[in-house]
């Protein structure tokens, strides 16, 4: 459902009714019934035989971009109870509506977004924001942190996990044998031999050479300007980059992207916009982004081995 006091519950009901999502795949719902209903009938929509996944809850005080406690524990107890159901193999994977990380830190949650609830639900290890659009996947080595904290959270440790795992999905989900990764530098010029900062010399640059002794075809760091051209050039299959308006202020200002969350042990996508609460509830918001996450969660989860 995502947020309900943004544009979540809106571009799920409508990817969920899209007769390309129908065909690709089985939607259901998750989230409270009583909402679902209350949404569908506010925006004429006609619910059919969508299943649906109940998170029940007793008693609503919510209203369009009013983002509260309540919002954000609904948003969070959807999202874990997909997740449940997807560790359990009731469903194949899952395509996460947006929320907001104020309304989640109201509710008591310490996790920023849903990676970081997803990573520690599941336990699963290092995972990573990938997005995913025609020609460019770029993964991000930090992501939902302020600027001025990125420098010191950038170890070779995180360079590697990151690498790893944009490797092995780049081979199991989109079948790419040996895949090209190019990672961006942190500072400008990728630091100019250390003229602009030392980061890339001293970190980065032997973490890709570790990489590279690990069978992963790296190169790095180069500055973000040349990693994008190669990606769009079509010689390099993905980027790393090292912080998160690096990587996506490139993919939305080219048309957007899917994320797909790497690590999980299931697939789960969502669309690269946020709750959009300007617009929440008024039967404006452009389904498309959502329909590609569920799309995409759908391909995926059929290569995934689950």
């Amino acid at each position: 459902m995502g947020d309900p006091a943004g544009i979540g519950p809106e571009v799920a009901l409508k990817a969920a009714l899209d007769s390309r999502v129908r065909r690709a795949c089985c939607p259901v719902l998750v989230g409270p019934r009583d909402l679902w209903e209350e949404f569908a009938g506010a925006f004429k929509l006609k619910l059919n035989d969508v299943l649906m996944h109940d998170t029940y809850c007793p008693k609503f005080n919510i209203g369009p971009g009013r983002e509260s406690a309540q919002t954000g524990r609904i948003a969070a107890e959807s999202i874990i109870a997909a997740a449940v159901m997807a560790l359990d193999n009731a469903v194949s994977g899952m395509a996460t509506a947006p929320i907001s990380k104020k309304a989640l830190a109201l509710a008591g949650y310490r996790q920023t977004a849903h990676t970081e609830l997803l990573a520690e639900l599941c336990g699963s290890g290092p995972c990573a924001m990938m997005f995913a659009a025609q020609k460019l996947k770029v993964t991000l080595a930090t992501i939902h942190q302020p600027l001025a904290k990125v420098p010191g959270l950038i170890t070779r440790q995180v360079i590697l996990d990151k690498l790893s795992l944009t490797d092995a999905a780049l081979k199991k989900l989109w079948g790419i044998s040996q895949p090209r990764i190019v990672v961006l530098g942190l500072n400008p010029h990728a630091g100019e031999q250390g003229l602009l900062g030392r980061e890339d010399m001293a970190i980065i640059s032997p973490a890709v050479a570790r990489a590279v002794k690990a069978g992963i075809n790296a190169v790095g760091p180069v500055s973000a300007e040349a990693g994008f051209r190669s990606c769009q050039e079509g010689r390099t299959d993905a980027l790393l980059a090292m912080y998160h308006d690096q990587g996506l202020l490139p993919l939305k200002v080219l048309g957007g992207a899917t994320n797909v969350t790497l690590g999980l042990p299931f697939i789960r996508t969502s669309p690269d916009h946020g709750t959009a609460t300007d617009i929440a509830w008024k039967n404006k918001a452009d389904p498309e982004p959502m329909v590609r996450a569920v799309l995409l969660a759908a391909r995926l989860s059929g290569k995934s081995g689950k």
